[in-house]
């Protein structure tokens, strides 16, 4: 059983948790930003491969965000 801060996300709910589109969370890996680089599972060249993002890095990814008007 996978703990709560354990849990591994697809693409897919990271861009819903997020309210963007796949492309951009795909766009934000490659730019080699903060943002949390995915767990390759598979041969990381082969089509087979599948990217995880660990829930726990992806909400400390979000709490570190700036607040407010003031950007």
């Amino acid at each position: 059983m996978t703990s709560h801060s354990n849990r591994l996300l697809r693409v897919g709910e990271v861009a819903q948790m997020l309210g963007v589109s796949k492309s951009y969370i795909y766009k934000l890996v490659a730019q080699k930003t903060d943002f949390p680089q995915p767990i390759v599972l598979g041969d990381e060249h082969s089509k087979r491969s599948s990217s995880r993002w660990v829930l726990t890095e992806i909400e400390d990814w979000v709490n570190s965000r700036p607040r407010g008007k003031d950007l």
